[in-house]
């Protein structure tokens, strides 16, 4: 009888310690989305409110992914893959287009972490072998790197729009257009929109099937050919759905 307890005792302490090696990458990625959280609205030049909620949270997990609390990985797993579970549209928007730096590298950025936080809460939980932490850990920092040097390299080889004399100048900035509402006369024949944001923008104008690309810290140019009157004027990027403004035409 005391035979079997001890082994089960014994089996007990063999799975549970891999549990602080496992905490460590679980920690190290919670860590990893409080910098995003914090660096993704700096580069936004904006408060984030969900951005902001899912970095106060994850600062919150941090003192106590530690020790034997494997319940406390478990948590942290589940809430980082519900929170990019529910962010997934505007990550994968940021994902693909490399050529704007730095909404691509913090996104990166923040798929490693919640990988870290998810496999290292999952890990601690289970007991599983502490010898997977390190090339996993390897693993995670070799592509986030090989993607943020291809995302630097996309991007030094976009070139921002020349200005044409006669354009009038848009700004994107703070997630918002300035001016919000543009005028123009029949004698101006085009946009030059400036993107100060560190984040990818669209000129949409639904109304005049008008749809250009504007990415992070560049600038873009579009021709208006169009009637006299009043047009939406929004950003189709997933999240910005307060960026509206008003083109007038006159004439």
């Amino acid at each position: 009888m005391n035979t079997a307890t001890n082994s089960s005792v014994a089996e007990h302490a063999a799975d549970t310690s891999t549990a602080p090696t496992w905490m460590a990458m679980a920690r190290a990625g919670a860590i990893v989305m409080v910098i995003f959280s914090i660096a993704l609205q700096v580069t936004a030049r904006a408060i984030i409110p969900p951005v902001a909620v899912i970095g106060a949270v994850f600062l919150g997990f941090i003192p106590f992914l530690n020790g034997e609390r494997r319940w406390v990985g478990l948590a942290a797993a589940v809430f980082a893959v519900a929170a990019y579970a529910g962010n997934l549209p505007i990550i994968l928007d940021d994902l693909r287009n490399p050529e704007s730096a730095p909404a691509f590298i913090l996104q990166l950025f923040s798929t490693v972490g919640v990988l870290l936080v998810a496999v290292g809460g999952v890990g601690a939980f289970f007991g599983a072998p502490a010898r997977l932490v390190r090339p996993l850990a390897l693993a995670a920092a070799g592509v986030f790197i090989a993607g943020a040097i291809g995302s630097l390299a996309a991007t030094a080889s976009t070139d921002s729009a020349v200005r044409l004399p006669g354009d009038v100048q848009v700004t994107a900035k703070q997630l918002m257009w300035a001016p919000e509402d543009i005028v123009i006369d029949t004698a101006d024949s085009g946009l030059w929109i400036d993107n100060e944001d560190g984040i990818r923008h669209t000129f949409t104008i639904p109304e005049l099937e008008i749809d250009v690309e504007i990415p992070a810290l560049k600038a873009s140019r579009v021709d208006i050919d169009a009637q006299p009157g009043s047009y939406l004027i929004i950003c189709n990027v997933p999240g910005h759905e307060s960026m509206t403004g008003t083109l007038t035409i006159t004439g």
